[in-house]
């Protein structure tokens, strides 16, 4: 009871009326009880005593209890300790101060609860912004249903203001959609028949129809849910540590506890040394953080799946990035086709679409919106076979097309990326792709070399469009022409430090995985992302890449700071406890104020500005 802010998977909802009346009525006992003494002058010792051993029943029962069952269930819980103080109080007929530490243990518990609760908002509401119900379209007639009933399929109707209960691509009708419950990002995204929705985000001014494609646990909404779940379960590196020796603290505080009372023979300071000795605070030093950390990041728009996740961004040396999609906008246009004398501009850019709709990759948008701009066919290619970080390739009227990186490419003194198209082994042109940088991008590299870091590009991409963007956005170093596993071993073989990859979560699965820390941008391809990534910007926002640095190190700092307050207090606390200079309600008061110490300097981790 007393460490259970240790297990951080379970809240309950702070000063419920049966909890806090409860601990208030056993508190209010004790000042009733000493004012019947004072009235009485003390000459109703047997009513005095009464009130007094029922509020021991009501606060401290549920200590003892809690301690039984962890001895039944052979764990070591602080419980014990405090337990057998107030136990030995009650044997010793010190019922004043056994009820007076168990209202002060349990009242104190309870502020803890509350402070650690408001430090995971954050994630609370991000649980909570999914409907119970979606009104559907069944046999021409509007009927509402649970959300856990529907089915992939279901024709789903959203009015102005309401919450969008599915992923879901838009049928019918144009809004506007609020999607910072999943980006952190306040300003509205306007959508037009056939844009994907996610559940979770709110339909501001149109009445749309949408055909459901995930829903519950399966949407984005649902994925991320699940991942910030077990992301609360997850222990950084120093909290691991603190639970290996909290192991030994209960038996080490008995023995120490049994030896002040045969060398002093006073039991009240034993009874102190239990007390004080409760590593409350010890246990809470990393969780409450962790849980801060992932709550502030999640607010931001980043999703994070785990502690370790920051513990190992606090500690990296070195980001490197993708380029395309990650440094530049993501959204390249066609500005150049170079055709042969069998094939002209439509020809090549209608082969070349037909086979890119297998690829979700950025650079396919720009073929395939360049073709469509042309009035070419855009049937898919059939045998459709991608090989990430290289090209994908196609049947066109049975001719086996492919297109993809080549150093065939007659031109490659130009800010632009080449696509080589082959039919059969045969090049049939080259297409010259422009993709900007992100307009940010200077500003975030700045940003990361002012927290001391060093940044690089490695890309599948020519030597010439990486060079550009790299002095664009004054990148320390830079590496073109990586195939996926070439990328891997240059992280692999980084030998100053911990290394953070960023890339758009769809063809960098291999180099997400090789780095310490595999950052994804998740707005494209978030099914990916949300797999392969360590941490996820929902809102492809790379702006907020030296927030998440800042974060993480700050997490790692108050963690340390935690752990050396409540080692200090504690000692200073048993010193004090075992001399006679604290008294066991003292001793409680200053266990409390070690524990609310801890939370509330992990809380102030919620307040950080990403700016």
């Amino acid at each position: 009871m007393i460490g259970r802010h240790s297990d951080l998977s379970v809240y309950k909802e702070i000063f419920r009326s049966e909890d806090f009346i409860k601990i208030t009525l056993g508190g209010l006992l004790i000042p009733v009880a000493m004012g019947v003494s004072e009235f009485s002058g003390g000459a109703v010792p047997l009513i005095f005593s009464g009130l007094l051993l029922l509020s021991v029943a009501i606060n401290g029962i549920p200590i003892v209890m809690e301690a039984v069952q962890g001895i039944l269930k052979k764990k070591i819980n602080v419980d014990e300790l405090v337990s057998i103080a107030i136990v030995a109080c009650l044997i010793n007929g010190n019922f004043l101060e056994a009820a007076t530490v168990s209202f002060i243990m349990v009242f104190g518990a309870m502020i803890e609860e509350a402070v650690s609760d408001s430090a995971r908002k954050s994630i609370q509401g991000l649980m909570e912004v999914t409907p119970d119900t979606a009104t559907i379209l069944e046999n021409g007639k509007e009927v509402k249903k649970p959300v856990s009933g529907l089915l992939v399929g279901d024709l789903v109707l959203v009015r102005p203001g309401d919450t969008i209960p599915v992923d879901g691509s838009i049928l019918e009708g144009q809004t506007a959609v609020d999607e910072s419950s999943l980006t952190g990002e306040s300003m509205p995204v306007y959508k037009n028949q056939g844009d994907e929705v996610c559940a979770g985000t709110i339909n501001i001014d149109g009445f749309i129809k949408l055909s459901a494609t995930k829903i519950g646990p399966d949407s984005t909404i649902g994925k991320v849910i699940g991942l910030v779940k077990a992301a609360e379960q997850s222990k950084v590196k120093s909290a691991r540590i603190v639970d290996q020796y909290a192991a030994w603290f209960t038996p080490f505080i008995l023995f120490i506890a049994i030896a002040t009372y045969f060398i002093t023979n006073e039991i009240d300071r034993a009874i102190t040394v239990l007390i004080v000795g409760c590593p409350c605070s010890f246990l809470l030093a990393g969780p409450v953080a962790t849980v801060a950390a992932i709550g502030r990041a999640a607010k931001a728009g980043i999703l994070v799946k785990g502690g370790e996740h920051l513990e190992r961004t606090a500690a990296a040396a070195a980001v490197f990035f993708d380029k395309t999609g990650t440094l530049t906008t993501g959204t390249p246009r066609v500005v150049e086709v170079i055709g042969t004398a069998l094939y002209d501009e439509k020809k090549i850019m209608g082969l070349a679409a037909q086979v890119e709709s297998g690829s979700r990759h950025p650079l396919a948008g720009a073929i395939i919106q360049r073709a469509e701009a042309l009035g070419c066919s855009l049937i898919p290619a059939k045998d459709i076979r991608v090989e990430n970080g290289i090209g994908i390739s196609g049947i066109v009227d049975d001719l086996r097309v492919w297109v993809g990186a080549s150093s065939d490419a007659p031109i490659f003194n130009r800010e632009m990326t080449f696509v080589t198209v082959r039919i059969n082994n045969t090049i049939a042109g080259h297409i010259g792709i422009f993709d900007p940088a992100r307009s940010e991008a200077g500003q975030v590299i700045k940003g990361l070399k002012t927290e001391s870091l060093r940044t690089a590009i490695i890309s599948g991409d020519h030597e010439p469009a990486v060079k550009a963007v790299a002095d664009q956005i004054k990148i320390d170093d830079y590496h073109s022409r990586l195939k996926p596993d070439e990328k891997m071993k240059i992280i692999e073989n980084f030998k100053e430090g911990g290394v953070i990859y960023v890339g758009d979560g769809i063809n960098d699965a291999p180099a997400l995985k090789a780095a310490d820390t595999g950052i994804a941008m998740g707005m494209r391809g978030a099914d990916v992302a949300l797999e392969t990534a360590d941490i996820v910007l929902l809102n492809d926002k790379l702006s907020l890449l030296p927030f998440l640095i800042r974060l993480s190190r700050r997490m790692t700092k108050i963690i340390k700071l935690n752990i050396g307050i409540s080692l200090a207090i504690n000692l200073i606390s048993l010193a004090l406890g075992a001399t006679g200079l604290l008294t066991p309600i003292l001793g409680a008061i200053s266990h409390n104020i070690g524990s609310i110490a801890v939370v509330v300097i992990s809380a102030s981790i919620s307040f950080m500005k990403t700016e």
